[in-house]
């Protein structure tokens, strides 16, 4: 087994173009599953949630060039999303027809593309083709994605996006952090949560540089994000009289605000909530306001859901770290859903802290797959963390601020809203910092161990 490892891995570090053949061809086959299950049965690529909103967006955008969530005239402008998901949707409605079928094929073409970038990015990162061959394969076997690829949801495409832009921020030159600065803005327009990426790439921007070309490189930079993301935010403002983004991350602010109270005064989930609600009155009636908007409610939700939580900002700080571990949840529901759609119910939870899984663990086929996602993605973490920790020893500083920093903020925002469809965009890190530990760290302990505790004769 050793030696066909070694045999693979020596073949795919001959000729640059067959090695990333074998890989894409590897991560697309690997894929076909997918494909054959949408095919059987579109409506899995739709389940309940974001995805239809996301399908008549770009239906709208598709056949009548306006960007709604109404079904029919008269059409009213979205202010919950940003347009870059249903634009990529929308093309390939134009390209191929309203199929879902032709979006699972483009995502898991995404999807294997995805798998070269982690090769690239552990030569260039890591400085090493085998971890990036491994990581990749990781990549390709990874459960939870190759369901995403499946699934009307903006998890694949951002995160092609996210890790082009890690690779594109490893060469030096002023050019390429433009460039890094474009692909973020795309990558904004298409989960806002990457605008909380912006600040955690600076760093990065910095380090092994002087101190006149770093200011050079982040104003490049963010000069680069603002131009992309410039047009939409001036279109909110000219439609809903506010520069944002999206209203629906204010949305989940004052529910983070509720979860905290909960967890704060001991109180059932229910019961916060009724107390997040009189206070938001309170906040209203103080401040004489009447929202008579989305985007206006949205505005007073969010600066009321702020002060509750400022309250007692550190506790606040601490709840938002607690709850950002839901999104290390193996997603065993999302799995299961999409393997037989409506086998469980997503709203089927019996405590506010179980999945939909759990709550239905009893059925033999939901615990098999619950338990084989749970050992995967454990082992894992504990891989990664192991990569982590080879990284702090060999003081690989620019490869912590470029792959670790941005995926400890990406977890960290949602927040209560956390869970395993968070984690999407940074497991291709995940697996690199595995492979990492694969390739160095554990060897290395073996190696050590071995001569500290010699065989006897």
């Amino acid at each position: 087994m050793q030696r066909i490892f070694r045999s693979g891995i020596s073949y795919l570090a001959g000729a640059a173009w067959r090695r990333y053949l074998v890989l894409f061809l590897l991560g697309f086959l690997l894929r076909l599953p997918v494909l054959f299950l949408a095919l059987t049965n579109p409506a899995r690529a739709i389940p309940p949630g974001d995805a239809p909103g996301y399908y008549q967006l770009a239906i709208n955008l598709f056949q009548h060039g306006v960007f709604s969530p109404s079904p029919a005239a008269p059409f009213q402008p979205d202010p919950f999303r940003t347009p870059g998901y249903p634009l990529f949707l929308a093309l390939i409605f134009f390209l191929a027809g309203s199929s879902t079928l032709a979006v699972v094929f483009a995502q898991s073409l995404l999807h294997a593309v995805t798998g070269l970038v982690i090769v690239r990015l552990g030569e260039k990162a890591l400085g090493s083709l085998r971890i990036g061959v491994i990581g990749c394969v990781l990549w390709m076997i990874a459960p939870l994605p190759a369901v995403f690829a499946g699934l009307l949801l903006s998890e694949i495409l951002f995160t092609a996006f996210f890790l082009v832009l890690l690779l594109v921020l490893t060469e030096t030159r002023l050019v390429y952090s433009a460039l890094g600065g474009t692909l973020l803005g795309a990558a904004i327009l298409i989960r806002p949560i990457g605008i909380f990426v912006w600040p955690s790439l600076i760093p990065a921007l910095c380090l092994g540089t002087g101190w006149r070309r770093a200011i050079a490189k982040c104003t490049l930079f963010s000069a680069m994000v603002a131009a992309v993301i410039a047009p939409w935010l001036y279109r909110n403002y000219l439609i809903f009289g506010r520069v944002t983004l999206e209203t629906v991350q204010s949305n989940l602010l004052y529910y983070n605000a509720a979860g905290y109270i909960t967890w704060r005064d001991g109180l059932t989930l229910g019961e916060a909530r009724d107390a997040a609600t009189r206070y938001y009155q309170q906040y209203l009636a103080e401040k004489g306001l009447h929202p008579a908007t989305a985007a206006e409610e949205s505005d007073a939700m969010y600066s009321a859901a702020m002060r509750m939580l400022l309250a007692d900002p550190f506790r606040a700080i601490w709840f938002n770290a607690l709850n950002s571990l839901n999104g290390l949840r193996p997603g065993a529901s999302y799995l299961i859903m999409y393997l037989e759609l409506g086998k469980i119910n997503p709203d089927s939870v019996t405590n506010g802290e179980l999945s939909p899984a759990i709550s239905n663990i009893g059925q033999p086929e939901i615990l098999l797959v619950t338990v084989v996602l749970s050992v995967f993605y454990g082992l894992l973490y504990l891989l990664s963390a192991i990569g982590i920790l080879q990284l702090l020893w060999e003081r690989k500083w620019m490869a912590l601020a470029l792959l670790v920093v941005p995926c400890i903020l990406i977890m960290y925002i949602p927040a209560l809203a956390s869970n395993a469809r968070f984690r999407i965009p940074i497991e291709p890190i995940l697996c690199l910092l595995a492979a990492l530990a694969l390739c160095k760290a554990i060897p290395s302990f073996l190696e050590y161990f071995s001569k500290r505790t010699p065989l006897s004769q």
